[in-house]
């Protein structure tokens, strides 16, 4: 008599697409970062009706907490530096990373552009 055959193993968990996933947080954070944001006020804002980008870092631990933020490149106007440095004070909390994001690393250093034009 012949023995049975084994069954087939279970099927493997569907792999988890890292990339996707980092993008899509990478991305969810942008949006964030937009919502803070503020454009110049007061009367030189005014006159001037700046425009231009700055580029801005934040750095993130895995619950979101914001551990510490700056300015990695001025634009050449001073408002607008002022108006970014503003809205970094305002986020203290943004969304955790998700479980299979940035492996390994408990904190995450997230650079992005910030752009003030006046239709923004």
């Amino acid at each position: 008599v012949a023995a049975k055959p084994a069954p087939p193993p279970p099927p493997a968990a569907p792999a988890v697409n890292v990339a996707a996933l980092e993008n899509g947080y990478i991305a969810a954070l942008h949006a964030e970062l937009e919502k803070y944001k503020q454009y110049p006020r007061g009367r030189e804002a005014s006159l001037q009706r700046p425009e231009g980008n700055v580029v801005v870092w934040l750095l993130i631990d895995r619950k979101g907490t914001v551990l510490d933020s700056g300015i990695e490149k001025k634009a050449a106007n001073m408002l607008l530096n002022k108006a970014a440095q503003t809205s970094l004070r305002r986020i203290e909390q943004v969304r955790p990373f998700p479980d299979a994001v940035f492996e390994g690393r408990d904190k995450y250093r997230f650079i992005a552009t910030l752009v003030y034009n006046i239709e923004n």
